[in-house]
């Protein structure tokens, strides 16, 4: 067993050595948290670390956030109704209201900005929308359904990874003919995955379990898992270090080389609250970290792992995105 976990920490190092990861772009200056019982997003200032506004996101139980590369609109999803909502982020109007599917749970843009992809956690497929038109154009067969599962597309486009927190898969499809190519096996319940920049390898984490896992891009097979903790959620990566929500222990995880070398848990950073979303600053100086059960997002400084605020905002904040 030793063994195998070296092997497999030796692999993560390969994996962190390529970190720069594919973020979706955000409008500048801001940071967006879905509050999931509020139906709201709320809006901070990035500067002033307070919050400017608050927009009705015209749904029940607020789940996902994503933005155009263009960062003219602002994409949510509403499980309890089954909807995206389009927001204008230079108005803070909502534009339209999609229905795309029993428990709309998350969503993506495509890099090339046409193409709005959501993740119904109740239903058998993922559904397609045109973001010129905010039309739904197409329907991606899953097979059967996969529960509250993420997708993340890779920087070329040509593929999109999708969880799935029932079968304890991520399933490979090709974005040209929307079908699944392969289905990786890689823990319980995974949720929350990301794309290294140069698509060379694949992550996330196994929200039903403690590990993170990553896998080969163009192989699709599993390099290695590491254990971070109980219900790890979502991930940030900062320089050559990983974090990672905590949810089970209230804590951030701070995955990076240890005093051997090998990719290890260096530190935590105790935060309380539930953290759930996370995402760092353009700059990398920050993480933004929004804790559910305490109806806040906190700001870490990223040299000192330190909290330097915390934010008031609405109802179970799970989801953050912020400024590039």
């Amino acid at each position: 067993m030793a063994a195998i976990m070296t092997v497999a920490r030796v692999l993560l190092v390969l994996i962190l050595a390529v970190l720069g990861v594919a973020t979706r772009a955000v409008a500048g200056g801001l940071v967006y948290t879905a509050n999931m019982e509020s139906g709201t997003i709320s809006v901070v200032d990035a500067d002033s670390l307070k919050v400017i506004a608050t927009i009705d996101a015209r749904g029940h139980r607020t789940r996902d956030l994503s933005l155009a590369p263009d960062q003219s609109r602002l994409f949510v999803t509403n499980m309890h109704n089954g909807t995206l909502t389009v927001v204008d982020t230079a108005t803070r109007e909502v534009v339209a209201t999609i229905p795309t599917g029993k428990m709309a749970h998350a969503t993506s843009v495509t890099p090339d900005g046409k193409q709005v992809w959501v993740v119904n956690g109740a239903e058998e497929y993922l559904t397609v929308v045109d973001a010129a038109s905010l039309k739904i154009s197409a329907r991606v067969s899953l097979g059967e359904i996969i529960g509250a599962g993420y997708l993340w597309f890779s920087p070329d486009g040509a593929r999109a990874y999708v969880t799935s927190p029932r079968r304890g898969t991520v399933s490979v499809v090709d974005v040209t003919s929307r079908k699944v190519v392969e289905t990786v096996e890689v823990g319980r319940g995974p949720t929350v995955i990301q794309v290294t920049s140069d698509g060379r390898r694949i992550w996330g984490t196994d929200t039903g379990g403690d590990q993170i896992y990553a896998l080969d891009g163009p192989s699709n097979r599993i390099l290695g898992k590491l254990t971070v903790g109980r219900a790890p959620d979502h991930l940030a990566i900062v320089g050559e270090r990983l974090f990672v929500t905590i949810a089970g222990t209230d804590e951030v995880a701070v995955v990076g080389d240890d005093a051997t070398g090998q990719v290890n848990v260096t530190g935590r950073i105790k935060v309380g609250g539930k953290p759930r979303g996370i995402w760092p600053s353009a700059d990398g100086k920050r993480l933004y970290v929004v804790r559910e059960g305490t109806n806040d997002l906190m700001v870490i400084d990223v040299a000192g792992q330190k909290v330097i605020a915390i934010i008031p905002v609405g109802r179970s904040p799970v989801a953050v995105v912020a400024a590039r």
